[in-house]
């Protein structure tokens, strides 16, 4: 094996035409591997939406408690369809691998933002049609999931 950069990686990930992942079972379990900069962002941003999972199960469940189980539904659909485009736009984000080009990213971060606002507005516009929507509820779930960006740790990103 090599040292690591000064970026803490390594510049060659395969192991003998295997990659780290698929020699990272095969270690002991004390060993422990360290995060590309990539993987590390890529997992704090699972950390949001995982945020705004948990903010979704709780807008919706005080909805059903003090408006009733139609509000509280509406509102997990809300929180449903703000997680879903924070989904889309993460993997659209980190779909390149390590090393990619610039251009490339930035190109994958404009589209994926766009198809995320377009993703938002089409649910939206399903989950207003739907029969026994509450339409307040809905929009409190959904606008509720924008807490998972500031409510997800914000801790320095981790390496392990």
């Amino acid at each position: 094996m090599q040292a690591p950069d000064e970026d803490g990686g390594y510049e060659s990930r395969h192991f003998g035409g295997l990659t780290v992942a698929e020699v990272a079972f095969l270690l002991p379990g004390s060993v422990t591997l360290r995060l590309t900069r990539v993987q590390a962002e890529r997992k704090a941003a699972f950390r949001v939406v995982l945020a705004q999972g948990a903010i979704t199960l709780g807008v919706g469940a005080a909805a059903a408690a003090g408006w009733g189980v139609a509000a509280g539904k509406s509102a997990a659909w809300g929180g449903g369809i703000g997680m879903a485009a924070t989904l889309f736009m993460v993997v659209a984000v980190f779909r390149y691998p390590d090393g990619a080009g610039a251009l490339r990213i930035a190109w994958g971060f404009y589209l994926g933002q766009f198809l995320k606002v377009a993703l938002s507005i089409a649910l939206l516009v399903v989950a207003f049609g739907a029969q026994g929507v509450v339409p307040l509820a809905l929009l409190v779930g959904y606008v509720a999931t924008f807490a998972g960006y500031w409510a997800a740790p914000r801790q320095p990103l981790s390496r392990r």
